[in-house]
């Protein structure tokens, strides 16, 4: 992975496979893990319904199994939770199962269960970095930091802001918990699609749960319009930014209110459009509301 969740289409939870600079040095599938002069560096697929496979690097020296001839190796782990918006990270073990153990029980202990590894490394850092949507990305810092730099490439080119850097994990670090737990809460955004578009937005916020929001938007969407009705944007723990470029309507999600503003601005810029930011919906506080995009103010 990462992304390690989001909204239909626009929450997809999926950990990236990426691979090296160098041919040498390509990411791959290794089901059972990091095995000696290897470093995993993440998994793909992991949620929603698909299976989480390791992807390794050749990590140039230091195995899965500590290392050896007198040289010291320090292995971290991170895990994840689909319904975070953060990580658990160990590390500073001298043996890679021991900081992915560690790891996953604390995100266990805080979530209740269902959390998941993306990776383990040694004598290095990892990356997460944080999409528009809520989804967590992971980059290896090792090799010159090429993985880093080729993931958050990746996950910015898919939004219309760069990603966020969330953390840097040194694998010597002895644990990171994110205080208070950041478990999701979503919003989703609906519209009728096509024929019968009425220039509304039907918004459910404050969901556990990505499939709850999504429900509940179709259904208030579905309701009001004999149409068909469309997700249009989702977040968890952000924002649903509604605006217009000229007469055009849009919405976009993202982690804040100032970002989603900037987000819609950048919008507006590519189309040459001039921009009117309406108001935002935090997917943290629960409601439902309709949008109407042509009775909104600018804000």
């Amino acid at each position: 992975m990462i992304r390690f969740s989001v909204l239909a289409g626009l929450f997809v939870a999926a950990l990236l496979l990426f691979a090296a600079p160098q041919p040498a040095r390509a990411a791959y599938p290794c089901p059972g893990g990091p095995g000696p002069g290897e470093v995993q560096v993440g998994v793909s697929g992991g949620s929603h319904g698909v299976a989480a496979v390791p992807v390794c690097e050749r990590s140039g020296g230091g195995g899965g199994d500590g290392g050896g001839g007198g040289v010291y190796y320090a292995f971290g782990s991170v895990a994840f939770h689909a319904d975070a918006d953060d990580v658990w990270m160990a590390g500073n073990w001298n043996n890679a199962d021991t900081a992915r153990r560690e790891a996953l029980a604390a995100c266990n202990r805080d979530m209740g269960g269902g959390c998941a590894s993306i990776g383990d490394w040694n004598n290095s850092s990892m990356t997460i970095i944080r999409d528009s949507q809520g989804g967590l990305w992971n980059g290896w810092n090792g090799q010159g930091g090429a993985s880093r730099k080729r993931v958050l490439a990746e996950c910015s080119s898919k939004q219309l802001l760069p990603c966020e850097i969330l953390h840097s994990f040194g694998a010597d670090k002895r644990r990171y918990s994110p205080r208070p737990t950041a478990r999701k809460l979503y919003a989703s955004a609906a519209w009728v699609y096509g024929e019968g578009y009425d220039g509304r937005l039907y918004i459910a916020s404050g969901h556990r749960s990505v499939g709850a929001a999504n429900d509940a938007a179709l259904a208030a969407c579905a309701a009001a319009s004999a149409s068909r009705c469309r997700i249009a944007a989702g977040v968890g723990n952000g924002v649903i930014q509604p605006f217009k470029s000229n007469s055009d309507t849009n919405v976009v999600a993202e982690r804040t209110a100032k970002r989603g503003a900037e987000a819609a601005q950048a919008d507006c810029k590519r189309r040459a459009g001039k921009c009117q930011i309406q108001r935002a919906y935090d997917s943290r506080i629960p409601g439902a509301f309709v949008h109407d995009f042509n009775a909104a103010a600018a804000k």
